[in-house]
């Protein structure tokens, strides 16, 4: 499994989400990389969001990371390591920088 080309095309799939205010469930996220279906996504996407993680941190963005929500809760999954600041309000810094101008 290519992880970088994964988190290449979620980095992708999360800043148009960005741009349109919005977030994305993990199966969509999943659907929108091609993921292979037959692997749980659960069991990679930590991996990928962590790929997608490292490259904003290196270009000085905020995390895409926290536009990944639970379709049940809405919510970021367990593995969501919140920087210090309430997960609202990471989404919300999402919005801001890539905000259509």
């Amino acid at each position: 499994m290519d992880y970088d080309d994964l988190a290449n095309r979620a980095r992708a799939a999360l800043i148009m989400a960005a741009m349109r205010r919005s977030t994305v469930t993990y199966g969509e996220l999943a659907r929108a990389i091609d993921f292979d279906p037959s692997v749980p996504p659960s069991h990679h996407m930590k991996r990928v969001l962590d790929i997608v993680t490292d490259e904003c941190d290196s270009r000085g963005e905020p995390s895409l990371a926290p536009l990944v929500v639970n379709e049940r809760t809405g919510e970021p999954g367990k593995g969501y390591q919140p920087n210090g600041e309430a997960w609202h309000k990471s989404v919300r810094r999402c919005f801001n920088a890539w905000s259509p101008a």
